[in-house]
């Protein structure tokens, strides 16, 4: 190993440069050995310590790579086998590959530390959630409750007036559309539960109505693109209507034997009359009746949204709906409710 100052050396430390600098400086005094010559000394001495065959013979740019600075390790094997090669002494190698391992552990070690000291300390609750999140979430769950508590009162009125129509999602449609369809599929649950008070357990099954008229409602509002207009919202009332019928009539038929005693049945009873099967007079009752439901609840959830986009900023909550976009010409889907906090 070529000579140094050992004291330079005991209060430096040790580093993969420093060694390639060695190992350069012992290829200089060996006579500037070139790289495939070392590479073949390597191989003829491996071959006679019983490692046959050539795929022990190192690659010329695997013996350059090791006298190359810059590099973040060194194989101390390899570098044994080169110091030997260049006529150094098995007990010479020995420390050269200690060299190699101290400098490896070394730079392990400082890693560790350096990931350590780099992982922030766990937040808290109170430093996860921001200063003004209960102002946004107040006036979110407020919204939801006045959607559920609208969603009571359609049951109510149309069970106090016996009306023809439904009237029990338009609280649904308003968070499915200005929130999100998960938040009407909330409210929709949660209306349903509110109907039970009125019309008994009868109005548990048809929750799957109303979960898929969230859903049709939300997602529907959101896939229309800028091109949401009043005639984009007439429609997607309409096809709120048939997914709700598509689940509705199999309930009705399977549960109740084609009715529920809602104002409804008459309809069906007069397509049963005209000679239909129970089945054809349902789905048509129902399609007639959820399509003149589906627009009412629809226009009147509008209504119901563009005033409260109008009053949403005094309470801290922005909300997304489609009066954005039909009174403003603004890009309504790629929109989403500012209630939540990252």
């Amino acid at each position: 190993m070529p000579g140094s100052d050992q004291s330079e050396e005991a209060s430096t430390p040790d580093t993969v440069d420093r060694i390639v600098a060695d190992l350069v400086e012992l290829r200089t005094n060996a006579g500037v050995v070139p790289y495939a010559e070392i590479a073949r000394r390597i191989g003829r001495r491996r071959e006679r310590a019983g490692n046959q065959g050539p795929s022990h013979v190192p690659a010329r740019s695997t013996i350059y790579d090791a006298f190359r600075s810059g590099r973040r390790r060194l194989d101390a094997e390899l570098v044994g086998d080169i110091v030997i090669a260049l006529g150094e002494d098995e007990q010479s190698a020995q420390a050269w590959k200690k060299r190699c391992f101290s400098v490896q552990a070394a730079n392990e070690r400082r890693a560790r530390s350096a990931s350590e000291r780099e992982v922030p300390a766990p937040e808290t609750v109170a430093e996860r959630i921001p200063d003004d999140a209960p102002r946004r979430i107040l006036p979110l769950l407020g919204v939801m409750i006045a959607c559920v508590l609208i969603d009571g009162v359609g049951h109510a009125v149309v069970g106090t007036l016996h009306l023809a129509l439904y009237q029990d999602m338009i609280g649904t449609a308003v968070s499915a559309i200005v929130l999100g369809p998960w938040y009407g599929v909330a409210v929709a649950v949660l209306g349903t539960a509110t109907g039970t008070l009125i019309h008994g357990t009868m109005a548990l099954p048809f929750t799957l109505v109303n979960v898929a008229g969230a859903l049709a409602w939300g997602y529907g509002v959101r896939k229309s693109g800028a091109s949401f207009s009043s005639a984009s919202f007439f429609t997607l009332n309409v096809h709120v209507a048939l997914v709700c019928t598509l689940v509705a009539v199999p309930i009705l038929l399977v549960g109740y034997h084609g009715g529920t005693g809602h104002e409804a049945d008459r309809l069906t009873q007069t397509f049963a009359a005209s000679g239909r099967s129970l089945v054809t007079s349902v789905m048509l009752s129902n399609v007639i009746t959820s399509l003149l439901d589906k627009l009412v609840t629809g226009f009147i959830a509008l209504t119901l949204i563009h005033h409260l986009r109008r009053h949403g900023e005094r309470t801290g909550l922005t909300l997304a709906g489609p009066t954005v976009t039909m009174f403003r010409a603004a890009h309504l889907p790629s929109v989403r409710p500012r209630h939540s906090w990252s």
